[in-house]
């Protein structure tokens, strides 16, 4: 699961009055979750370089840092940097061990070396300076979203209009646009429809008369989703999507009308998707064009930087060989998990 922490859902509340300060409540809610027997505590102003301190095992110095659009490769390492001198300024003081950057967003790979290349300058050991960024607090809303759904608000309302155009762009004939559509007008019927791969919640007018392809069909075109598959050809790997309508996790026949599901208030309708991945190239997979370098940097960090001691990370080298056939399909079904993902992001309509 893929929780996107941009300005469309991650509420401003009392006490904060911006973007950065509601991203900054978050990360404490979370960490205070998922470290209950360490003592967590807020930095007041004058600015440290640093927002809060976690004493667990070690004191950690967590810097928030935050980008209103949540994009990957949207932050500026300039403020990071600073921030880390001006922390490093006080270490003696405060004597924190580890220094956290705590993102709503991912940092290009320069921006990450130039962090790390600072922290170099400074006499830091870069195995002391780390990255939380929004994968780290996806797992942590995941497991503690009770404690900040207040804080969050995935719902997308779709109106009849978009659903009849989700008909036209998923090629449908005119005619049965025309009928569908009419079904939908003359019903007070409403889906909500989750996925199993982000919190987003979709909720549209429909008719219980219609099937449950022809939903799976419009949730498909909602979410941007395309069946084709990826060839990731610096592992030989390759990857795709398998979607279905489930309720409670059991898959629904696409002939049977939505009338005919039964649905309580209990039941969960969700747009399953599952990934399958297989050990070669496909011949008919379009090429991935946007490796993502950094997340398989971070995934394999102390495999591949910390074991072989490389201080040059433009020199780092990954091909098929690099990895052994199980994380082979680790690194290829996360690759076209972040692919799917940033692909329904980046579909939600920005209303």
């Amino acid at each position: 699961m893929k929780y996107s922490f941009s300005t469309h859902f991650l509420k401003i509340l009392h006490p904060d009055s911006n973007f950065g300060e509601a991203w900054e409540s978050l990360c404490f809610d979370l960490l205070k979750e998922e470290y209950p027997n360490g003592e967590l505590r807020k930095l007041a102003a004058p600015d440290k370089g640093i927002d809060i301190l976690l004493q667990n095992s070690n004191l950690l110095a967590i810097q928030c840092k935050s980008d209103e659009r949540g994009a990957s490769g949207s932050l500026s390492h300039n403020s990071s940097v600073d921030s880390l001198r001006t922390a490093f300024g006080v270490i003696d003081i405060l004597k924190w061990d580890k220094y956290y950057f705590a993102t709503n967003a991912s940092y290009t790979g320069n921006a990450t070396v130039n962090i790390l290349e600072e922290a170099k300058i400074l006499g830091l050991n870069i195995s002391r300076v780390k990255f939380w960024e929004a994968e780290f607090w996806s797992d942590l809303c995941e497991r503690h979203f009770e404690i900040v759904k207040h804080r969050l608000d995935y719902r997308l309302l779709f109106s009849e209009q978009e659903v009849i155009e989700a008909f036209v762009k998923a090629r449908y004939y005119d005619k049965y646009v025309q009928e569908y559509g009419d079904k939908i007008r003359n019903s007070d019927f409403k889906l909500k429809v989750k996925n199993n791969r982000t919190p987003l919640v979709l909720e549209f007018p429909f008719s219980p008369e219609l099937t449950v392809k022809h939903c799976v069909d419009i949730v498909k075109n909602l979410l941007g989703i395309s069946l084709d598959w990826t060839n990731f050809r610096d592992l030989g790997t390759s990857a795709g999507p398998s979607i279905s309508l489930t309720i409670n996790k059991y898959a629904q026949s696409f002939n049977k009308k939505i009338g005919e599901l039964e649905l309580s208030d209990k039941d969960d309708l969700e747009f399953w998707i599952k990934i399958i991945w297989k050990d070669e190239i496909k011949r008919e997979g379009a090429d991935d064009k946007k490796l993502n370098y950094l997340n398989l940097m971070t995934l394999y960090y102390d495999k591949i930087i910390l074991e072989k001691q490389i201080d040059d990370f433009s020199k780092l080298e990954i091909n098929r060989e690099t990895f052994n056939v199980r994380d082979r399909e680790k690194i290829t079904l996360q690759r076209e998990e972040e692919i799917i993902q940033n692909t329904i992001w980046n579909s939600v309509p920005k209303k």
